[in-house]
């Protein structure tokens, strides 16, 4: 039962530390103790190491022996891999989705965007908002690959996705109205998809995913203490 106990502690504390370090409050650098998340989630330290170990498996905590445990900066050359990849593979799915694309996609694909467009009108706040359409960024584009019967694809992407995702909420949180060029991409590809117009939807995709990282020199420099081998 202890075990049992524990386990479900350890995972407690994992999800709410990963989505404290992928939303940016928990900053890349910044060193975190087992001590003081124990105090904070009311558990022993047991379920706390056992959160450490598998977040700095997944290359999001550092330990340095004899000096602690930190924050892992955000790896810029991981991000352009991960981009990549993604370019290649969705532009595939979407060349194979131009032939077989139907009215109830399309619906599918609306009502997702509904959701974006709720969200970015309400009245939470802009850290909230940003964090939010995260989630619904990614759950659009997961749709598109469950669409076309790839959904395990972008399972495997989005686990390489840690340093992005990240990355991606700095800009969505301090980049100019980013989250709704964002949605109006969003709008785009599936007016362009229905239309079945491969030609033009490659070009927009590849501008949709490398766009917000070729735009943000100046964030990255103001916030270069965030990322490898901009911190020194």
């Amino acid at each position: 039962m202890a075990q049992s106990k524990n386990n479900a502690s350890s995972n407690i504390v994992y999800e709410c530390l990963k989505k404290d370090i992928l939303n940016l409050k928990l900053a890349p650098g910044c060193a975190i103790s087992e001590t003081d998340m124990a105090s904070k989630y009311n558990v022993s330290r047991t379920p706390v190491r056992d959160a450490f170990k598998a977040l700095a498996q997944e290359g999001l905590l550092e330990v340095k022996p004899h000096i602690g445990t930190f924050v892992s900066l955000i790896d810029i050359n991981q991000i352009s891999d991960v981009l990549y990849i993604r370019k290649v593979i969705e532009q595939s799915i979407l060349k194979d989705l131009c032939s077989s694309f139907c009215e109830a996609d399309t619906l599918k694909l609306e009502f997702s965007l509904n959701n974006q467009k709720q969200l970015l009108n309400n009245d939470n706040s802009c850290d909230d908002i940003a964090s939010q359409f995260i989630k619904y960024d990614n759950n659009f584009h997961k749709l598109i690959f469950r669409i076309a019967g790839k959904e395990s694809i972008w399972d495997m992407i989005f686990g390489l996705n840690q340093h992005y995702e990240r990355f991606r909420a700095l800009i969505n949180l301090y980049g100019d109205n980013n989250i709704q060029n964002l949605y109006k991409e969003h709008c785009a590809i599936v007016k362009i998809l229905s239309e079945k117009d491969y030609n033009t939807l490659k070009e927009h995709i590849n501008k949709h995913i490398y766009d917000g990282f070729k735009n943000s020199s100046n964030i990255i420099m103001e916030y270069s203490h965030y990322f490898v081998n901009y911190h020194e």
